[in-house]
């Protein structure tokens, strides 16, 4: 398995419309692409420090998904007033959320 870890420094007070964005309009949509396995968002209210993680069920698939999920990472930057995300990729060599 495989994440793609998306950075974001956002208004805090934009926290919970982004994540509302994000589950009723770009996970359903990721949910179509093939490999998605999942999606999990963190954040720090008091900051607005938010990391979403998406998993994929190969590099390939993740890789794969690059254009696809790029409009929603500009969406959630957007409507969260945030800076460029920064992401990252990683080989997941444990996970025990099964």
């Amino acid at each position: 398995m495989h994440a793609r870890v998306t950075t974001l420094q956002m208004d805090p007070a934009q926290v919970d419309q982004v994540t509302q964005q994000l589950e009723s309009e770009d996970v359903p949509e990721f949910e179509k692409l093939d490999g998605f396995k999942g999606m999990t968002v963190i954040t720090d209210r008091d900051s607005g420090k938010t990391i979403a993680i998406t998993f994929w069920e190969s590099e390939d698939a993740m890789r794969g998904s690059e254009e696809a999920v790029k409009g929603a990472r500009q969406r959630a930057a957007d409507t969260g007033g945030a800076e460029e995300p920064q992401v990252e990729r990683f080989e997941v060599v444990l996970d025990t959320m099964a």
